[in-house]
């Protein structure tokens, strides 16, 4: 039997864009970067996928922080959509 702890446990959580869910199986401790960057890989973004963050019940997810310190739980739904502070300087 398996004798996983609970840091080992994977989330499974679902990111959405565009009104399509797609389920995403996680780590807690991974960045909330590389969960971004797998979302905009698995939904085919290509324009301009540097303008895009991940949203959660308490606003836009730091792609600093882990998915963990970023609050996010199994089963949480998250969003995909361009940030409102991203973007070139002009």
């Amino acid at each position: 039997m398996p004798t996983a702890t609970a840091s080992a446990r994977k989330l499974l959580v679902t990111v959405t864009y565009n009104g399509l869910p797609k389920s995403f199986e996680v780590e807690p401790h991974a960045s909330v970067q590389s969960l971004l960057q797998h979302a905009i890989h698995t939904f085919g973004i290509a324009q301009q996928p540097h303008l895009f963050a991940l949203f959660g019940s308490a606003g836009e997810l730091a792609d600093q922080s882990s998915l963990q310190d970023a609050g996010v739980k199994e089963g949480d739904v998250l969003i995909l959509r361009p940030s409102a502070v991203r973007g070139g300087g002009q």
